[in-house]
C-alpha cells in the first residue's frame, strides 16, 4: 500500500485565496448548526459530571482528515465516542486546502483541522470567521512531526543556524506556518528569509523528490515525508524544532461560526474528540499498551500502512486540547510583518478554548497510564 498523499494538497490553505468571494456563497444549513434536543432521561456519567446525549442524533459535517495527526477524531469515531453522545459524523473530501477553508468559513461544514495561515486572520477581518478551538497537532521533543530537513550531503557542512545562509529551501506555500517555522530557525542564526532562496513546490512528497535530485537544499516537511527523506538517505533533520519553534502549533481544530453558536452540539463534539485524544496518548504516546489497536485505527482512516506509521514520528496532541494563545498572537504579528495580513487582529478574538475547557473538566484530570 502506498502512503496516502491526499493530505499533501489539502493540509494547507492558500494564502492568496479570495476570502471575500465567500460572501456570495449561501450559508448551507447543516443539521449540526440547528438547535439540539437532549435526552435528559438518559445521561452518561463522566469523572467530572453527567452529560445527556443529543436526541435525536445530530449530524456534524467535518472535512475529511486523512493525516494521522487527526488521531483524536479518528479514534473517537472508530470507538463510538461521537455516537455515544448522539453525534453522527459526515466527512467531505476536498481537492485543496483553500476549498476546505472556504467551506468552513462559509458555514458549509462544521469542523476541520488545519494549519494557522494568513487566510485565517484575513477571513476573520472580512466577516467570515473561523474559530481555533483546540490543539490539532504539535511537535514532540526529539520526534519532530514538522521540521526543517536538509540534503544528506550537507550534514557535515551545515551544523549551525548561521550556516543556513545561501541555501535553497523548498516550501509548499508562502505566508503559512511552514514558512513561519523556517523563519524561526533562520532567526536563531541571525538570518531572515532574504538570506536564503525560497521556492514553492506544492506537495510535501514532491519536496522530498526535489531534495533527492538536488533541486533544493532543504525543505520544511511533515511526517511521513520526514521519515521518507531520512530513511532513504536523502536528507537529515536539521535541529530539533523544539529548539527554534518550541510552542508552535502544527495545526488546530477549527469550528465554523455557526457551529460555535450551537453550544450543546459543539460541546459534545469536543468531549468525544478529547476522549479520542486521551485514548491516543494513553495507549500509544505515553505507553504502548494499546499500540496495535491505535495503529490499526489510524491506518484504516489515513490509508497509511502500519509499518509506515510505526516508523514515522507521531504528532503530539494535548490531552486537554489547549494551546498557547500568546504564541498564536506572535504568529499573527509575523504574518502582518511579512505582509500577508493587511491589518492586525487580536488573536484571542479568533480563539475559543471554552469547549476544550468544558470537556476537560467533564473528563477529569488526564493521568499517565501505569504499566
Amino acid at each position: 500500500m502506498q502512503p496516502n498523499v491526499k493530505r499533501m494538497s489539502t493540509v494547507l490553505a492558500a494564502v492568496g485565496m479570495m476570502v471575500g468571494s465567500l460572501a456570495a456563497c449561501g450559508s448551507q444549513a447543516n443539521s449540526g448548526s440547528g438547535s439540539a434536543n437532549l435526552a435528559t432521561s438518559k445521561t452518561i456519567q463522566f469523572p467530572g459530571g453527567k452529560v445527556a446525549p443529543l436526541s435525536p442524533p445530530v449530524t456534524v459535517t467535518m472535512a475529511d482528515d486523512s493525516d494521522p495527526a487527526g488521531a483524536g477524531y479518528m479514534i473517537a469515531n472508530a470507538l463510538g465516542y461521537f455516537k455515544q453522545l448522539g453525534i453522527n459524523i459526515k466527512t467531505i473530501s476536498y481537492n485543496s486546502g483553500a476549498d476546505e477553508f472556504n467551506s468552513l468559513a462559509s458555514n458549509q461544514i462544521d469542523v476541520a483541522r488545519g494549519l494557522i495561515s494568513a487566510a485565517t486572520f484575513n477571513s476573520y477581518r472580512q466577516g467570515l470567521p473561523v474559530y481555533l478551538v483546540a490543539d490539532g497537532g504539535h511537535n514532540l521533543p526529539g520526534k519532530p512531526y514538522f521540521a526543517l530537513v536538509l540534503r544528506k550531503s550537507l550534514e557535515s557542512k551545515v551544523q549551525t543556524y548561521s550556516q543556513l545562509k545561501g541555501l535553497k529551501i523548498g516550501l509548499v506555500s508562502f505566508g503559512n506556518v511552514n514558512q513561519l517555522f523556517l523563519d524561526r530557525a533562520l532567526a536563531k542564526g541571525g538570518l531572515t528569509n532574504k538570506d536564503v532562496t525560497l521556492t514553492v513546490v506544492d506537495s510535501f512528497s514532491d519536496l522530498v523528490t526535489a531534495m533527492g535530485n538536488g533541486a533544493v537544499d532543504g525543505a520544511m516537511l511533515v511526517e511521513p515525508d520526514i521519515y521518507q527523506a531520512v530513511s532513504k538517505n536523502i536528507g537529515f533533520v536539521f535541529k530539533d524544532p523544539s529548539q527554534y519553534a518550541p510552542n508552535e502549533e502544527a495545526s488546530t481544530l477549527m469550528f465554523s461560526a455557526n457551529f460555535v453558536k450551537n453550544k450543546a452540539v459543539a460541546d459534545r463534539f469536543m468531549l468525544a474528540y478529547l476522549e479520542g485524544v486521551r485514548y491516543y496518548n494513553s495507549h500509544y504516546i505515553d505507553s504502548h499498551q494499546g499500540e496495535q489497536k491505535v495503529l490499526s485505527i489510524l491506518s484504516k482512516a489515513s490509508g497509511d500502512p502500519i509499518s509506515l506509521l510505526k516508523t514515522s514520528n507521531p504528532a503530539a496532541l494535548s490531552p486537554n486540547g489547549l494551546f498557547s494563545v500568546s504564541q498564536v498572537q506572535q504568529d499573527e504579528n509575523w504574518y502582518h510583518q511579512y505582509g500577508t495580513v493587511n491589518k492586525e487582529t487580536p488573536a484571542q478574538k479568533m480563539i475559543n478554548l471554552g469547549f476544550a475547557k468544558w470537556a476537560d473538566k467533564i473528563l477529569g484530570p488526564y493521568t499517565l497510564p501505569t504499566s
